[in-house]
C-alpha cells in the first residue's frame, strides 16, 4: 500500500498510485465503502482531534475537501470481480499508512504504528442437536502505538473499527467454547518516550467439535515506531489439538477444523513506541516493571 498526500489551495489530495495490484484473495478493497471511509476518517481524526476542537457535524463538507485516487485494477480500486470479504483489515492497514504519511507534517497529532486487529470466526454444530450450527465472530483487538504525551492504548480496535470485546460470560452462556485465558500480553510493550500500547492474550478451548477461519494482519511486519521508537510486537495465531501438537497459523486462514479439547490461542499485537526511550520517565517505566508489563531486562 503506497500513499502521499498534498495540499493544493483547500483541498488535500490523497494518491495511491504504487499500491499492489488486485489479486484473486478476498483481500482487495471496495473503493467506495472501503478505502474513502478509511481515509476520510484518518485524516479527519488527526487533524481535527474532537478533543482539542470539540463536536464536529459528520456531513459532506467534511469530506468534500479531500480527493482521493487510486489505479483502476489495485488493491485499493479493483475491477470487478473481484473478491473482497476481507476487506477490512487492509483497510485498516492503509488507514494506518496514511497516518504515517501525516506524521512527517504533524508529528504530534499522530500515534506511532498500530497493531492490527483480526476478525476470527468460530463455528461447528450444536453438541446437544448436530442438525444446528452455531457460529461466534470474534473482533479480536489490537493496540495503539505511543503517541506525543501518552503511551499507545492497550488491548483495543483501532482506527476506523468501533467494537467492543466480547464478555466472556456471553460467550460461555450459549456457545460450546470456554474463554480459558484473556489477559495482556507481557514483556511486549514497545519501548519509547511514550511505550507502544500492550495486545491481549485470549484462548479458547473447544468444548465440541468444530473449526475457525480468519481475516488479519500483522503477523510479519510489527508496528512501526516513530521518532526513535521501537517498533511494535507481530501478532500470532495457534492451535493446541489437545494431545501435544501445536501448530502456527498464518494471519489469513480459510476454516480449520478443529476436535473437542483443541485450544485456539490468539496472541495480539502491540503497539509501537514514540520517541527516544531513554527520555521516558523512569517513573513510568518503573510502573510498567511493577504491573508486570515488562521484565527489568527489558526496562529502558
Amino acid at each position: 500500500i503506497c500513499v502521499s498526500l498534498k495540499v493544493e489551495g483547500d483541498e488535500i489530495h490523497v494518491d495511491l498510485t504504487g499500491t499492489a495490484k488486485q489479486i484473486d484473495k478476498p483481500i482487495n478493497m471496495p473503493f467506495v465503502g472501503t478505502v474513502d471511509c478509511a481515509i476520510w476518517l484518518t485524516i479527519r481524526s488527526i487533524l481535527l482531534d474532537s478533543k482539542i476542537h470539540g463536536h464536529i457535524p459528520q456531513n459532506t463538507g467534511l469530506i468534500n475537501p479531500i480527493k482521493i485516487f487510486a489505479p483502476k485494477g489495485c488493491l485499493a480500486n479493483p475491477i470487478f470481480p473481484a473478491p473482497t470479504i476481507a476487506r477490512f483489515c487492509p483497510g485498516n492497514q492503509l488507514a494506518d499508512t496514511v497516518m504515517k504519511a501525516l506524521a512527517q507534517a504533524a508529528p504530534e497529532k499522530v500515534s506511532a504504528g498500530i497493531g492490527n486487529l483480526k476478525i476470527i470466526s468460530f463455528s461447528g454444530f450444536r453438541p446437544e442437536d448436530e442438525s444446528k450450527h452455531w457460529v461466534h465472530m470474534e473482533i479480536f483487538e489490537g493496540a495503539y502505538g505511543g503517541r506525543h504525551g501518552m503511551d499507545g492504548m492497550d488491548s483495543i480496535d483501532t482506527l476506523y473499527a468501533n467494537t467492543r470485546n466480547n464478555p466472556i460470560e456471553d460467550i460461555e452462556s450459549h456457545l460450546p467454547l470456554r474463554v480459558s485465558k484473556y489477559e495482556l500480553r507481557e514483556n511486549a510493550a514497545a519501548p519509547g518516550k511514550w511505550r507502544g500500547g500492550l495486545g491481549s492474550v485470549r484462548e479458547f478451548t473447544y468444548l465440541s467439535d468444530g473449526g475457525a477461519s480468519v481475516e488479519g494482519e500483522g503477523h510479519k511486519f510489527r508496528p512501526w515506531g516513530f521518532a526513535g521508537g521501537s517498533d511494535g510486537a507481530c501478532a500470532e495465531l495457534a492451535l493446541d489439538d489437545g494431545e501435544g501438537n501445536m501448530t502456527d497459523m498464518p494471519s489469513k486462514m480459510p476454516y480449520r477444523p478443529a476436535k473437542k479439547g483443541s485450544r485456539f490461542t490468539a496472541v495480539g499485537p502491540s503497539g509501537g513506541g514514540y520517541g527516544n526511550p531513554f527520555e521516558r520517565d523512569p517513573q513510568l517505566v518503573l510502573n510498567d516493571v511493577l504491573d508486570e508489563y515488562i521484565r527489568t531486562d527489558r526496562a529502558l
